[in-house]
């Protein structure tokens, strides 16, 4: 690199909540950082919501950034999940954790903006501009800003989404996957209290979830329909969509109505070759987006940026340069094999739920109520979603 300007530790290209979350920790944990991030950072609240793990909420803890001001949250209870055919049940309850919770649903909006300013109080450079290249040396990684600033530091952290322009720039090759799907999101006015309940639907085309939210008989939508009936969707009134919603969900909380706007989203699944290289490491959707099924996006990301945290912290204890492709290795093994796994699993569920053959859907259905009377599988499957296992206890020594 030329130019007299001195090189940061850490430039953060893209402050999301995985972006904002790993500098406010770096940044305490003595690294000179710079963001270089687009948003205006306002307070506003979004459509999207982000179910919070019980595993986030201890990283989010642990550095300093959970409870959020600004952020309410509603305490997940329980998840109820039900085939397209109402037979097959399957209920994941917070009390067989042994916990009072799941986890929280919060406002995705709201939740980023508030890691932004718990970021943004520690001082260090922040560029309101959108980072489009970065060029790698030796000695370190220059970002250009859209409005031309360049910004010099020895490790380049990749956190600007799914649609990463630092990656390309990079040249990371990325797999990537259409599902033919598109989220279709929504605040829902309930007619019976939600009780903390999320409920989970199969349908036909794919999963309609209904996510609790602080106000007891409101639900954050989130279904995920074949685009063409999401075109048909979109096309309603609120007041047809209602009863199209209804005739999908069923009447498990009572009579359903629209309350705001509605957005659509495009479901694809993707991931990159590789999360590092020399000067470079990629973070949540950067890296990884799985299908929403499973509400993990957000917490994956979170387990990227612990993980990240981690490696930094122990290379720093040692004097080692952060940008090495050596010490950025432990933080891409520590996470590939875990977001590759979620990644086929959402899409195995995603794809065996959709199948339309009849002795399928009579397997999926047995399957559902089978693990729903099966303690110790039950257990697996919420701790692969970031619950605590249940408690156990002993009658002898």
């Amino acid at each position: 690199m030329t130019g007299g300007q001195r090189a940061l530790d850490v430039v953060i290209v893209g402050a999301g909540a995985v972006g904002a979350c790993l500098c406010h920790a770096l940044s305490v944990r003595g690294f000179e950082v710079g963001v270089v991030d687009a948003e205006t950072g306002d307070e506003r609240p979004s459509i999207r919501t982000s179910a919070l793990s019980r595993a986030s909420l201890r990283h989010l803890s642990d550095l300093g950034l959970w409870p959020l001001e600004g952020v309410e949250a509603s305490a997940l209870r329980a998840l109820q999940i039900l085939d397209r055919g109402g037979r097959g049940r399957l209920r994941f309850d917070s009390a067989d954790a042994g916990e009072e919770d799941l986890g929280v649903i919060v406002n995705h909006g709201l939740l980023e903006a508030a890691l932004r300013k718990k970021a943004r109080a520690l001082g260090g450079p922040w560029y309101r501009e959108r980072g489009e290249a970065a060029t790698i040396a030796d000695s370190g990684v220059e970002v250009v800003t859209k409005g031309g600033r360049r910004v010099r530091a020895r490790l380049l952290i990749a956190a600007d989404g799914a649609q990463s322009a630092i990656r390309e720039q990079l040249g990371v090759p990325v797999l990537q996957y259409r599902y033919g799907q598109t989220a279709v999101c929504a605040d829902i006015r309930l007619g019976e209290p939600h009780e903390g309940v999320a409920w989970q639907r199969f349908l036909n085309d794919g999963p309609c979830a209904l996510l609790p939210l602080p106000d007891a008989r409101r639900a954050s939508l989130i279904w995920s329909a074949a685009d063409q009936e999401a075109l048909r969707l979109r096309a309603l009134s609120d007041a047809d969509f209602a009863l199209a919603l209804h005739d999908a969900f069923g009447d498990h909380l009572g009579s359903l109505r629209v309350e705001g706007e509605r957005a659509y989203f495009p479901l694809v699944a993707s991931h990159a070759r590789h999360y590092t290289g020399p000067r470079f490491a990629l973070v949540g959707d950067a890296a990884h987006r799985v299908h929403p099924l499973a509400g993990q996006g957000v917490n994956l990301g979170f387990a990227d940026a612990h993980a990240l945290i981690k490696t930094l912290q122990a290379a720093r204890s040692r004097s080692a340069d952060p940008g090495s492709h050596r010490v950025l290795r432990a933080y891409e093994r520590e996470r590939k094999a875990e977001n590759l796994a979620m990644l086929v699993a959402t899409d195995l569920l995603n794809r065996a739920f959709r199948d339309d053959r009849a002795w399928v859907r009579a397997l999926l259905g047995t399957g559902l109520n089978v693990t729903d009377t099966l303690p110790m599988l039950k257990a697996f499957f919420m701790g692969a979603a970031g619950a605590t296992a249940p408690r156990t206890t002993h009658d002898g020594p």
